[in-house]
């Protein structure tokens, strides 16, 4: 295990543009061990970079089985579970780094704010929202490699955020003040796509709603997000 790094997982079909620019980001990064990209497509993928490795698969395996994939082949202390669609600054992986090494939060991801247009302040992490969780975790998270739990085989490409949200020890941290950017589902979009989710949405049901209440920070979360919404409704 190399402490105190990221293995940056990455699954792509191909589809997006922003995986090129992503990688080169990534493997400048001096947090970034490594970065694993799990190609789903036919169609081969190279980098001139020892930093770079990539898990060519026969078959589209999808995404929750490449990030179950990924998380056996790295060797890095912290993982970085990232979209192909998604461009962000630096200091998202300062800042989750930070707070993973602090013990802190047992995932991190950027809040809903962070896909807006400005940003002012210095960036920081709060409690995630039950809301910032749905929109931007499955885009890019952090946790500790120790603390990934393989996502159910059941669960191809719905849910597999909430799942490792859900199963952390500690509660999951929202970067803030962090640029994001994405089409927010290049690939999950695609009409092909869409029809497995449906497929499997029942599946996933079965498989998430039981884990509600499983953790200590479960409940006091919610009534954290049940607290702000009183706020922002006063304001």
């Amino acid at each position: 295990m190399v402490k105190g790094k990221f293995s940056a997982v990455i699954p792509t079909l191909q589809k997006s543009p922003e995986l090129w620019p992503l990688v080169q980001q990534l493997t400048a990064h001096p947090l970034v061990h490594e970065v694993l990209i799990v190609n789903n497509a036919s169609a081969p993928l190279a980098w001139d970079s020892s930093k770079v490795r990539v898990l060519q698969q026969a078959v589209n395996i999808y995404v929750n089985p490449a990030w179950n994939l990924g998380a056996r082949e790295a060797t890095g202390e912290y993982l970085a579970i990232i979209n192909d669609d998604v461009r962000f600054d630096d200091e998202a992986l300062d800042a989750a780094g930070r707070v993973l090494r602090r013990g802190w939060f047992g995932i991190v991801g950027p809040d809903r704010s962070c896909f807006a247009t400005a940003h002012t302040g210095r960036v920081k992490v709060r409690p995630a929202r039950h809301t910032a969780t749905i929109h931007g975790f499955g885009t890019f998270m952090c946790l500790r490699r120790s603390a990934f739990i393989p996502i159910p085989e059941d669960m191809r490409i719905w849910g597999g955020d909430d799942w490792l949200i859900q199963r952390q020890g500690r509660p999951p941290g929202a970067l803030l003040n962090v640029r994001f950017v994405t089409e927010m589902g290049t690939t999950s979009m695609r009409p092909e796509a869409q029809a497995l989710r449906a497929e499997e949405q029942q599946v996933a049901d079965a498989i998430l709603l039981p884990l509600h209440g499983s953790q200590w920070w479960h409940r006091p979360l919610r009534w954290l997000d049940r607290l702000r919404e009183v706020r922002h409704r006063l304001r």
